[in-house]
């Protein structure tokens, strides 16, 4: 006789309301699929004669997303960089990094790791294009930005100190030193040409 043919995931959940079945069982439909609905499914078809289940399973991919793209950045001279390059996918992406249209090599103070490309004691020469490229078998995306190196010396033209502070006896003085400096300057202090050295004071 004519079976009768039921649905089911092996795991045990039930199905979503989205899901139709149509053709008297016989067709499962799952619209808008998604990761979750992949799995293992059973149909089962019995009649008076007996019983009989076919397996199938359903697989889900999805080709390279960008989470987080690389954005143009300026760092000083002898610092670190750590430029961290996220994309979604199924299976998960591998990266690469390219810099100015070439390969970039690992080396001691170039490192990657998980799409993050860490950089340590920059120089001027690191400076350029950088290219972030996540791939898996479905497809292929990539993000670029500018990492510009920058050095220069002390300067206080920006951030000057005021020429005259009149404070009354016993109170709190506070002197700022900020020059703009890449890399990040070393201040010291002197009071009429004498080092001055820290104290409770």
């Amino acid at each position: 006789p004519v079976p009768q043919i039921n649905w089911r995931r092996t795991d045990g959940l039930p199905f979503p309301s989205k899901i139709k079945l149509r053709k008297s069982n016989g067709m499962i439909e799952i619209p808008n699929f998604q990761q979750e609905d992949a799995g293992l499914y059973e149909c089962i078809t019995e009649n008076s004669r007996g019983k009989n289940i076919a397996r199938g399973r359903l697989t889900y991919y999805a080709k390279p997303h960008w989470v987080q793209p690389i954005q143009d950045v300026e760092v000083a001279v002898e610092d670190t960089l750590s430029w961290d390059c996220r994309a979604s996918g199924k299976p998960k992406p591998s990266y690469r990094w390219l810099k100015n249209g070439e390969q970039l090599a690992i080396e001691g103070r170039i490192q990657i790791e998980n799409g993050a490309l860490t950089i340590s004691n920059l120089n001027l020469t690191d400076s350029g294009r950088y290219q972030c490229i996540a791939e898996n078998k479905h497809g292929v995306i990539s993000s670029s930005a500018e990492l510009r190196v920058v050095a220069s010396a002390p300067d206080f033209s920006k951030s000057p100190m005021k020429k005259l502070i009149q404070v009354q006896i016993g109170s709190t003085v506070d002197f700022e030193c900020k020059p703009k400096a890449f890399p990040k300057a070393k201040c010291s202090w002197k009071k009429g040409g004498e080092q001055l050295q820290e104290n409770e004071r």
